[in-house]
């Protein structure tokens, strides 16, 4: 905190930064999910016949994880798989009855492979402003509610604001949870035109928005739960909501560790980067970094230079 270096430097006292909940020094050294390895030709057509390889084969002088995402790459053509016990696989192909998703990107198809897979119980996704985390997420988590896979949606996020707070808001706490909840409604209203199908959801019990605060002692089964914003949740409240999974759930951590509001915490220390670092190893678990931004060509500039 900047305020508290000034003070202590007048004082002439030494002020260093908490560094106990960082795990990596730099953010080049974060998971982001995926690797490149370059092969031959022969190798790559085995994989589009429907073969799996062994990734213990490759010359790989690199470690890989479970669930991580490959790029294999010959001289004139690529195969895109993901790692399965070992074993490069295929990703995953879901037709979709509620909206026709066309992912924009390799990443993006990544992220909808971890979406829609049942053997992961828990998805961590990071990005830049705009690059679809919380679409793909709303649309995966609706595409399981209708083909009843799960019983019910529930969103949540640390009431973080930027900037300056504007006070206590008045009413209930679905009245409270209101003007938290704009990514979604744009989502929805970007996909259906209009926020009527959300609203009846929502008063069917299909969807609820809750505070993080009020996860404690909760259990969630046959549930989609999305925490959006969790960048600006500590590894404290983040195990708090992840220990709440029940049967049948589903968790996805979402956010963009470059832009945090709460203070004390930064893009080394924050929840979210501790959770990926520490479950990258796990089967149950698995990590995508979205590297494009689409929601505008000025988004992107912004996220990239400011």
């Amino acid at each position: 905190d900047i305020n508290f270096r000034v003070k202590c430097d007048a004082l002439g006292i030494l002020a260093e930064d908490y560094y106990k909940d960082r795990i990596v020094s730099s953010e080049t050294q974060i998971y982001n999910g995926q690797c490149e390895i370059s092969t031959d030709r022969k190798t790559v057509d085995r994989l589009f016949e429907g073969e799996s390889i062994n990734i213990a084969d490759l010359d790989v002088d690199f470690n890989v994880y479970p669930n991580q995402y490959i790029i294999l790459k010959s001289e004139s053509t690529s195969f895109l798989g993901c790692i399965r016990d070992g074993l490069i696989t295929p990703l995953v192909s879901e037709n979709w009855k509620t909206v026709s998703i066309n992912p924009k990107n390799k990443e993006q198809k990544f992220a909808l492979d971890l979406l829609t897979r049942d053997d992961i119980p828990m998805v961590t996704m990071t990005g830049i402003a705009g690059s679809g985390k919380t679409f793909l997420t709303l649309m995966a988590a609706l595409e399981g509610l209708h083909n009843q896979k799960y019983e019910r949606i529930v969103v949540t996020r640390s009431l973080q604001t930027v900037g300056k707070d504007i006070g206590y808001l008045p009413g209930s706490v679905k009245e409270k949870m209101d003007p938290w909840i704009g990514p979604i409604l744009d989502n929805i209203r970007h996909t259906f035109k209009d926020v009527t199908y959300f609203e009846m959801m929502r008063e069917k019990g299909q969807i609820e928005i809750a505070p993080l605060a009020f996860m404690r002692g909760r259990t969630f089964n046959d549930t989609f739960i999305i925490v959006d914003e969790a960048q600006n949740s500590t590894i404290h409240e983040l195990k708090t909501i992840i220990t709440r999974v029940g049967e049948n759930s589903k968790i996805v951590l979402l956010g963009d560790i470059d832009q945090i509001d709460t203070p004390y915490i930064d893009s080394l220390s924050n929840g979210l980067t501790i959770v990926v670092q520490k479950l990258k190893n796990e089967d149950l678990t698995g990590h995508i970094t979205l590297l494009k931004g689409e929601r505008s060509k000025l988004a992107t500039l912004a996220s990239r230079v400011i």
